[in-house]
């Protein structure tokens, strides 16, 4: 998987994230959970979401753009952009207050999808 969501410190996201599902398919001891709270099984279960396309992923993808790992919160927003074809105006690198702006709009747009009619 490499989706591309700009330069940070001089090293290419696209690469990044690569990287990272990479680390998920190895084998370590560390399954892919989102309730583990370890950012390497965190990005595994990122990983394993973004190939997928699931959609029941979807809350889990919002919740860790928050995270206070870096590394955590640009594999989220790179699962969602891949799941929904959105970002919400989310940058992972931001502000913390911008962030959580935009996590507001992501949380908003989640909950507009699943209201009923």
């Amino acid at each position: 998987m490499s989706i591309h969501l700009g330069n940070h410190r001089g090293v290419t996201c696209a690469a990044a994230i690569t990287g990272a599902s990479l680390l998920a398919g190895c084998s370590t001891s560390v399954e892919p959970s989102y309730q583990d709270p370890t950012p390497q099984a965190r990005l595994g279960a990122i990983a394993d979401s973004a190939k997928s396309g699931s959609t029941a992923d979807l809350p889990h993808l919002i919740e860790n753009l928050s995270s206070d790992d870096e590394s955590v919160r640009f594999a989220a927003i790179g699962a969602l952009r891949r799941t929904t074809g959105l970002t919400n105006g989310y940058r992972f690198d931001a502000s913390y207050s911008e962030r959580t702006e935009a996590i507001a709009r992501w949380k908003a747009w989640f909950a507009s999808r699943t209201a009923s009619p």
